[in-house]
């Protein structure tokens, strides 16, 4: 169950984030790690970098095509091989929020040095799915949308901080509104094609659940 990402526990987080209105206070934390780190405020910048800017529109059956996931799988393991070595630190730091027993608010600024620490090695991991991204045709937008119902094929459920919005906010001076969506699904989900779909990829998709925790 270890691989049952941020899961139940951090989505009682993220609801207690926002039923006990600290959205403030995690503006003012994503601010601070934003100041120490210039390269986070490229973040935007580098996204805009991505060369498929289409505007996606996800099928109504939300059934994925074998190739979308090839290209998810794709993306993911060249962000794997870019950052080496420095994979495992974003591991250790998925584990550790995904086997607690429970999360509450006290494990927002937790959550959060999570990216300060990890801040240099993000932007590299970030630069290399644009890279992946750009080589696969793929526009951020689809490239989520397809992450997202794979991993609910999968059911496995995940928190996904979405940094760039976040320094967006930061460089606007507003409070981000929604600091973090949870992902994927708590037990399989979705069209049953896609569930078959995802088996081959599944010990792939697993592997790399720590990369999505991350927004990558």
């Amino acid at each position: 169950m270890k691989k049952l990402a941020i899961g139940c526990g951090i989505a009682l987080l993220v609801t207690g984030i926002a039923a006990a209105g600290v959205t403030y206070y995690l503006y003012r934390q994503v601010a601070s790690t934003v100041s120490q780190f210039a390269e986070l405020a490229k973040i935007p910048d580098l996204e805009r970098e991505v060369r498929n800017r289409a505007t996606f529109t996800p099928p109504s059956s939300d059934e994925l095509t074998e190739a979308q996931i090839e290209k998810l799988v794709q993306v993911q393991s060249h962000v794997r091989q870019k950052i080496g070595e420095q994979m495992k630190a974003f591991e250790a730091k998925y584990k550790t929020l995904a086997e607690k027993q429970k999360a509450d608010l006290s494990d927002a600024p937790e959550l959060l040095a999570a990216y300060r620490d990890l801040a240099v090695t993000w932007i590299d991991a970030k630069r290399s799915q644009i890279e992946a991204l750009n080589a696969a045709n793929l526009s951020l937008d689809e490239y989520r949308w397809i992450r997202d119902q794979a991993y609910r094929a999968l059911g496995q459920a995940f928190v996904d901080l979405d940094i760039g919005k976040m320094v967006n906010d930061v460089q606007r001076g507003a409070a981000s509104s929604n600091p973090g969506e949870l992902r994927g699904s708590v037990g399989p989900a979705g069209p049953a094609s896609n569930q078959k779909l995802v088996e081959k990829f599944r010990k792939l998709l697993e592997d790399n659940i720590a990369l999505a925790s991350f927004g990558l």
